[in-house]
């Protein structure tokens, strides 16, 4: 192994010994200064929030914990400078430059003793992982984290005044946030664009408008087109990717992406804002604004409606992350669960079931039955409960061009309500509004809920009184029925079957058991 030089292990240069004021520049005066009682060896941690914050930019606050090192007697390692671009300080796990200079700080043989921030905001603007940070820094490693522009005394006070700016830093950062917040909720309700384009899209950056990128807007009806013709989300994600085509950011489409494209009003010349947070993949979180905007339609407003349609349908007759059917080696596959674990019970070679989590070893019990024993015994459920006059188990599932639409939308209404009365009093005890004026909208608001409340019992009372809906499913468990009794009938169709009408299915070898809570899509 080739022997490191004093100098290449810790980054000290010739100009940082000459700043110091020492004239010999060979390896031995730099050893001497590492054995001995000289200076004091630092990292620096460097972040700013956005590239648009040019006096706070990477190269201004390292050039000042130089000069600060400079003067103070400090040699600042150049192999341990540390900088996070354009990241917030909320969060430390965001933050991978951060990590590594706390990974670095807490291994055996780390050479600095200091960490420099331009700032302690620059550190962390998160108060309990602030203190967090430097408490194990400093009773863990023999490392402190020092401000460059905001000196602290000596014993508790300094303390105190540390925890005070920690604070300030904070608070200011929710105020940003608050501020940016609002600005985008106005925008967003104005139409405006701000996040990245859309799939079929491009921004004119002098316009400030999304405009049409050809061959992505032909891939992008074919999407609603195959979707219409009965294609599902992972059979047009697969022509996708065998054409060639890819996302934006170069990827491969899957089920999600090709979903996400679908439920995207952009299409037909909207933005969806959600003033809240990330939508990710809940599509009716009640937050969600979505505004006319001015850039030009790639579909039309029947086709969006329909394919929302068959979309709501989907998603009342699935459960979450299904499989396709075409990959399922049994019609059972993906509906029957453990009762220990709540696992699936997966089809295993040559004819069994088991469960999912046991096979991994993650479970203890394995409930290991034979699949037409299981399948059997499910079928000879849906029958006595198909021919029962007894109170069934289900629950209602509500497609968008059903009855229930009105109990959903009802049930929107009354939790976008509760939103708003709780954004209401935090607007007053912020002292945002009078309370005159608090009391009026209190009370409007409170009036609002009570109507809508009673509106939503009627129209739930209305849909579940009687033995019709407790009829329509065992219509409806008879309809699956004699396609799960028919011989000809596909493993696709059977669990297709199966799907329509069993919302959960648990079984439990060791006490003999299987339950099944139905569903109802109306």
């Amino acid at each position: 192994m080739t022997k490191r030089s004093s100098s290449e292990i810790f980054g000290i240069t010739q100009e940082d010994l000459a700043g110091l004021g020492i004239i010999s520049h060979s390896e031995q005066a730099i050893q001497d200064y590492i054995d001995g009682d000289g200076p004091v060896f630092a990292a620096a941690y460097i972040r700013v929030s956005t590239k648009d914050q040019v006096d706070l930019s990477p190269e201004s606050q390292l050039e000042e914990i130089r000069k600060y090192a400079q003067r103070n007697g400090i040699i600042l390692l150049q192999d341990h400078i540390y900088i996070d671009p354009g990241i917030s300080g909320k969060h430390a796990d965001n933050r991978p430059k951060f990590q590594e200079v706390i990974a670095q700080a807490k291994s055996p043989d780390c050479p600095f003793r200091v960490i420099l921030v331009w700032k302690f905001a620059r550190f962390a603007r998160n108060q309990l992982e602030s203190i967090f940070y430097k408490s194990i820094l400093r009773s863990k490693c023999g490392v402190s984290v020092v401000s460059i522009t905001e000196p602290l005394p000596e014993g508790p006070f300094g303390s105190l005044i540390e925890r005070i700016i920690e604070w300030m830093d904070e608070f200011y950062s929710y105020r940003l946030s608050g501020e940016v917040k609002r600005s985008m909720t106005v925008n967003a309700q104005n139409g405006v664009f701000q996040s990245s384009p859309p799939f079929g899209y491009r921004l004119d950056k002098e316009k400030h408008v999304l405009t049409i990128v050809d061959d992505e807007a032909q891939h992008v009806r074919f999407i609603f087109e195959s979707f219409l013709a009965g294609d599902g989300f992972y059979p047009i994600a697969k022509k996708l990717n065998d054409m060639g085509v890819r996302t934006h950011r170069g990827n491969r489409f899957a089920n999600r992406t090709v979903e996400y494209i679908l439920r995207n009003p952009v299409y037909i010349g909207k933005l969806r804002w959600n003033p809240t947070g990330r939508t990710r993949y809940n599509y009716d979180d009640e937050n969600i604004i979505v505004a006319d905007a001015s850039h030009e339609h790639i579909i039309d407003d029947d086709t969006f409606n329909a394919v929302q349609t068959r979309v709501s349908k989907i998603k009342a007759q699935w459960g979450y992350k299904a499989r396709p059917t075409y990959e399922l080696k049994h019609w059972l596959s993906g509906i029957v669960r453990c009762s220990n674990c709540g696992s699936t019970l997966v089809f295993t070679k040559p004819y069994y079931f088991k469960c999912n989590n046991y096979v991994r070893g993650k479970c203890k019990h394995s409930q290991h039955i034979k699949a037409d024993i299981l399948a059997d015994a499910i079928i000879s459920k849906l029958r006595e409960d198909a021919a029962s006059s007894k109170k069934l188990n289900y629950s209602m599932a509500y497609a968008v061009s059903s009855a229930g639409k009105e109990v959903s939308r009802l049930e929107a209404t009354c939790r976008l309500i509760e939103t708003k009365k709780e954004r209401l009093q935090e607007a007053y005890l912020a002292g945002v509004i009078e309370l005159s004026d608090f009391a009026d909208a209190k009370k409007r608001m409170e009036s609002d809920l009570e109507n809508a409340a009673a509106d939503l019992e009627a129209a739930r009372l209305k849909m579940e009184t009687g033995a019709s809906t407790d009829n329509a499913m065992r219509r409806s468990i008879e309809t699956a029925l004699e396609v799960l009794e028919s011989s000809s009938a596909t493993i696709d169709a059977k669990n297709n079957a199966a799907r329509s009408v069993i919302e959960r299915c648990v079984f439990d070898k060791d006490a003999g058991t299987l339950s099944l809570t139905y569903r109802l899509v109306i």
